[in-house]
């Protein structure tokens, strides 16, 4: 699994190619925590929920439906204070929430992503697995940590900078032709 704040990058990356409005804080730490919500599964294994269940970590809480319902809802209770449209919003945060258990996918570890869960709990890896699975907990903080940091800074955040440095790039210009 890629680390939460590498989720997060994506996510506000995301969102500043979403719109060229300035928005509030409060849909930059929303798009960042619908990013990372997935991950909230591990508290699964302290309840003693075995990773490959159905609730275990990848499962539901990475899923497709669970992006789909976790982005409306989030869409609902913010689009009026946001002043973004319904639809627009939740097809973003749809993304955003989706966005995890698409980079999981790419790991090279685990049991892979329930992306079709509950009608289907199937995990799946893409054939292409780029990223270190990252250690959970403190071990975080070892060497084999420090291998996923640096596979996600030149397989993430590296394509998320020129993703993001391209859109605004294209803005900025001006392409209309002359007359």
């Amino acid at each position: 699994m890629p680390t939460v704040i590498t989720h997060a990058v994506v996510a506000l990356g995301l969102g500043k190619t979403f719109t060229a409005r300035k928005l509030p804080l409060s849909f930059w730490m929303l798009a960042a925590g619908l990013a990372m919500l997935p991950d909230l599964d591990v508290l699964a294994f302290r309840f003693g929920i075995l990773y490959e269940a159905f609730l275990g970590h990848r499962g539901i809480s990475h899923s497709l439906l669970f992006a789909l319902v976790t982005g409306g809802l989030a869409s609902v209770c913010s689009y009026r204070h946001l002043g973004l449209k319904l639809w627009d919003l939740w097809g973003f945060f749809f993304v955003v929430t989706a966005s995890h258990g698409i980079l999981d996918a790419f790991t090279n570890g685990g049991l892979g992503v329930a992306f079709y869960s509950p009608v289907d709990t199937t995990r799946y890896f893409f054939p292409w697995q780029p990223l270190e699975v990252s250690p959970i907990g403190m071990s975080f903080f070892s060497e084999r940590g420090l291998q996923t940091a640096w596979s996600e800074f030149v397989w993430v955040w590296l394509p998320t900078a020129g993703w993001v440095s391209a859109v605004l790039l294209w803005r900025r210009c001006d392409f209309s032709l002359p007359g």
